[in-house]
């Protein structure tokens, strides 16, 4: 594991703990995992976040629902798994960084590349070099060893993966993982699309264990206007 620590000063879009309505509703969402239990009766450990299309705000719930954990002094591993398009990755400035990738193509401790975050508790797991053959990667054996690795050495691991109505990496994974959170764009998202997102995760034997509204615009009561890109 290594010691590279990054500031909030890189991740523009990390909740701040002042923001007690944001930071409120990431809470409530924590909340009601923790009642969640899989099917041999244990609580969520591995949760995948993805969404039916890009710009849906995916990374952004990834990154701030682990934060949460953490800050409940919990032992949390956020990864980049969005090969394609490694967004959390280009956001801790660590684009040219191992990870991920390099773990599933190699013979290395699946710790070997994980840094410490910008909180404490928190660590992270860049995507790794873009590889060719994302989808290869994903679905192995080898991602299964690596996913029991983490299991043993963390409380919580989130992934962030593609949108699921794109590629397939996400509905894989979630296969792999205790449960799904499908993130939907307030006023963006269609019906259908979500409807057929749950139906390919289902699919492939993974479990959706809710959904994120994101996006949406409050009263001035509430709070500003809350807008993720």
């Amino acid at each position: 594991m290594q010691n590279d620590h990054y500031s909030h000063s890189f991740l523009p879009n990390v909740i701040d703990t002042g923001n007690t309505f944001i930071a409120e509703r990431f809470r409530a969402i924590k909340t009601n995992l923790q009642f969640m239990r899989t099917e041999d009766g244990n609580p969520l450990q591995t949760l995948v976040f993805t969404s039916a299309h890009k710009g849906e705000g995916k990374s952004f719930c990834a990154l701030n629902l682990a934060i949460t954990y953490a800050r409940q002094n919990l032992k949390v591993l956020l990864v980049d798994a969005d090969l394609y398009k490694p967004k959390l990755t280009s956001q801790f400035k660590m684009k040219y960084r191992e990870g991920l990738s390099n773990i599933l193509t190699e013979d290395t401790d699946p710790m070997e590349y994980v840094q410490e975050g910008c909180e404490e508790n928190l660590h992270f797991l860049p995507s790794g070099i873009v590889p060719p053959n994302p989808l290869e990667l994903i679905n192995t054996e080898r991602m299964k060893e690596v996913l029991d690795t983490y299991r043993e050495a963390f409380d919580l691991v989130v992934f962030d993966t593609p949108p699921v109505l794109l590629l397939n990496d996400g509905r894989i994974l979630g296969s792999m993982c205790d449960g799904v959170i499908l993130t939907v764009r307030s006023n963006v998202t269609k019906e259908k699309d979500v409807l057929q997102a749950i139906d390919l995760i289902n699919r492939a034997e993974g479990r959706v264990v809710g959904s994120i509204l994101n996006g949406k615009k409050y009263g001035t009561r509430e709070m500003k206007t809350y807008s993720y890109y």
